[in-house]
């Protein structure tokens, strides 16, 4: 089910306190199970503020402008270009605040189907971050942080845009954007793994605290930081953040922030909206030379000539 708008927040709240026992969407359509069902939310907005909504495992995301998420007492922004995770019976919170209308995409993955899907897909592995390190009734407890889209994720997200009223094409696709969901949940544990930790509670906590800070790095667009405002992010001290973000990630901090720059940057001279010299001046670069330097060395290219060839 997508739907092009939010739905009554009074009329949604009444139906999770139930469970969705009558079995009606919306539209007043015949839903084949009770509980929170699946369904995309695509749509414009400049203004939004959904309170305390208690959902199912959930991806918010934005194919244009930015959101908020706030999960457990933390404030995320979701910025273009990357999805946020809220878990089964988690209370979430999002709000949209914006001078131009947001586009977001919001994947609700329905209980039962995520019930069926995870119990045959999932290995011991992924219980890693559940806290209780079990898995219940096909349930799987996932990072609440900011995740890179990859080409992949994004295609899912284009066929799922436009499958319309074809139930096949829908379910299916949500299937395969779960299968995205475990390989990030996977990649998450990769890193956990390479904490230096005795306990596995412990290299789950640490890992937890570097997300705090990766996810304020995902979402700044002023660089202008030092190691020791990162490092309380985190709770840790400054070289003890410095070493694990490092073993973590594979880049120092200053390392990933040049490398979100570059990122931020071709995304920019992309669009060609633009020149080199404001690209390089939006994003906190001396000069638009240091900016060519750098880019060419990360990218082969110089800037005037990747904005030129890319399509």
């Amino acid at each position: 089910m997508i739907l092009t708008e939010f739905p009554d927040i009074g009329w949604l709240k009444k139906q999770i306190e139930e469970n969705f026992r009558s079995r009606r969407s919306i539209h007043g359509l015949d839903l084949e199970h009770e509980g929170f069902p699946s369904v995309v939310i695509n749509t414009r907005i400049t203004e939004s503020y959904r309170p305390d909504i208690k959902g199912p495992i959930s991806l918010f995301l934005n194919l244009e402008g930015s959101s908020r998420c706030n999960v457990n007492r933390r404030t995320v922004v979701i910025p273009e270009g990357f999805f946020f995770v809220t878990n089964r019976l988690q209370h979430y919170t999002l709000e949209i605040e914006s001078g131009k209308p947001v586009e977001t995409f919001n994947i609700h993955l329905g209980e039962y189907f995520c019930e069926g899907v995870l119990s045959a897909m999932l290995s011991s592995a992924d219980t890693l971050l559940n806290e209780n390190h079990h898995l219940e009734s096909g349930q799987l407890t996932f990072s609440n942080q900011l995740y890179e889209r990859n080409a992949k994720l994004d295609s899912l997200i284009r066929t799922l845009g436009n499958s319309g009223h074809d139930k096949l094409l829908f379910e299916e696709t949500l299937v395969s954007i779960l299968f995205c969901l475990i390989e990030y949940h996977r990649s998450s544990i990769r890193i956990i793994q390479h904490l230096p930790a005795v306990k596995q509670s412990t290299r789950v906590d640490l890992y937890k605290r570097l997300s705090v800070v990766v996810d304020y790095l995902n979402s700044i667009e002023d660089y202008d930081i030092d190691l020791g405002a990162l490092a309380s992010l985190a709770n840790l001290s400054k070289y003890h953040f410095l070493r694990l973000f490092k073993l973590a990630y594979g880049l120092s901090p200053y390392q990933y922030v040049q490398k979100l720059r570059l990122e931020k940057a071709a995304r920019l001279l992309k669009s060609r909206a633009l020149s080199v010299k404001e690209v390089a001046s939006l994003l906190g670069f001396e000069n638009s030379n240091s900016f060519s330097r750098l880019f060419h060395q990360r990218t082969g290219y110089y800037p005037q000539f990747y904005q030129r060839i890319i399509n």
